[in-house]
């Protein structure tokens, strides 16, 4: 796991289960816009979730090379300024100010350790922490969410006792009382 604790939880299908596993930890699904922010060894594997992301209707920020790479193959990014630079010198909107007004709700950043924007990308996983945004750091966590956004369908509060119960059913045992 990349992160601290485990969720077990249980649905109709994969996607599902994963997506109450995600909540139950107190994450809350997007509403606002999803900022990206990945390193060129993912874009190749990305664009896929890009596109499930994109046709999700979720709105899409991204640093300036992202933002470039993923409006270049049809997913729209609003392109917004890495953290180090000040407000004064870009004409790009600020991730500070993005995520302290609450338009970012949720902060996907895959860098890796070749990067040229090592503190940024700290800086903004550190802000997500900060302001207490959703952070995906693993690029089979978010490609899973993606998918789980799209076919988990409608989730309910099924216990592992009713879905056993059911799997029974389905298989022609007698039902337990």
């Amino acid at each position: 796991m990349a992160s601290t604790g485990e969720v077990a939880c249980f649905g109709a299908n994969v996607y599902s289960a994963f997506l109450k596993a995600m909540l139950s930890t107190g994450f809350k699904l997007p509403q606002k816009g999803i900022l990206i922010g990945i390193q060129h060894s993912f874009r190749p594997h990305f664009l896929a979730t890009a596109h499930q992301l994109k046709e999700e209707g979720f709105k899409l920020y991204a640093t300036e090379a992202t933002s470039a790479w993923l409006c270049a193959n049809d997913v729209p990014a609003t392109t917004v300024a890495w953290p180090t630079e000040k407000e004064g010198d870009t004409s790009l909107l600020s991730i500070k100010r993005l995520i302290s007004e609450g338009l970012i709700d949720l902060v996907v950043n895959l860098p890796n350790n070749n990067t040229q924007h090592l503190k940024d990308n700290f800086l903004i996983r550190r802000m997500a922490i900060d302001h207490n945004v959703p952070l995906i750091t693993n690029y089979q966590v978010v490609k899973l969410f993606a998918e789980a956004v799209r076919y988990a369908g409608e989730l309910d509060t099924t216990s592992l006792f009713h879905y056993r119960q059911k799997e029974g059913q389905h298989k022609g045992a007698p039902q337990q009382s």
